[in-house]
């Protein structure tokens, strides 16, 4: 008798557990990102303004996130984007050669964004804005920020998704490059601009 009595007992547990993940409405969406994604960065130095850009993304990168309907946020697991920094173009061969010095491209050669987490995104939407929190992995250094992002959804199950956000070169223990024996020097700050676009699968 007692142990049918604990077989009732684990049943009723398991259905319980069962109700309440069922309640939490959890899902697993998807998303890759398409090579026509783009980033810059933009930087000044103490002559004039300078930009230098990734404009196709070829890393086929897998988003993969847990829908919460009660927390309205997007839990992402593994979720990264890779980005070669060598391939950063400065539209001046002087400048662009120093950038990558300034980020240790030749031993650190990747910028990496992890996600993890986001506002939910509404089933359709134009310009949202909405919350999320990344790592930014440069030169063997972390760092956990806040972005805000401006999502616009388009045909195809695709949405865009637009961001931005200033760091300082200190952030990541790296000095500002400068040229020219010093003549032309680059402010700390930089500004790093993002357009991607996601497709749902």
């Amino acid at each position: 008798m007692r142990y049918i009595f604990l077989i009732l007992s684990s049943l009723i547990i398991s259905h319980k557990d069962f109700l309440k993940d069922n309640k939490e409405g959890n899902s697993i969406k998807k998303w890759v990102i398409e090579k026509n994604s783009s980033i810059n960065i933009q930087g000044e130095t103490n002559i004039n303004d300078f930009q230098c850009d990734v404009t196709e993304y070829l890393k086929p990168d897998t988003l993969i996130c847990t829908k919460n309907e009660i927390t309205n946020k997007l839990n992402f697991t593994n979720s990264y984007l890779t980005i070669d920094l060598n391939k950063f173009d400065c539209h001046n061969r002087l400048i662009t050669n120093n950038f990558r010095n300034t980020l240790k491209a030749d031993v650190y050669p990747d910028l990496k964004i992890i996600f993890q987490t986001i506002d939910q995104i509404p089933a359709s939407c134009k310009d949202q804005l909405i919350n999320g929190m990344v790592d930014i992995e440069l030169a063997h250094v972390t760092k956990r920020i806040e972005i805000n992002y401006q999502v616009t959804d388009l045909p195809g199950n695709q949405i865009q998704v637009n961001g931005s956000y200033i760091f300082s070169f200190s952030d990541f223990n790296l000095k500002a490059p400068k040229c020219m024996g010093g003549l032309i020097c680059t402010k700390d700050h930089v500004k790093v601009n993002f357009r991607l676009f996601f497709q749902e699968i």
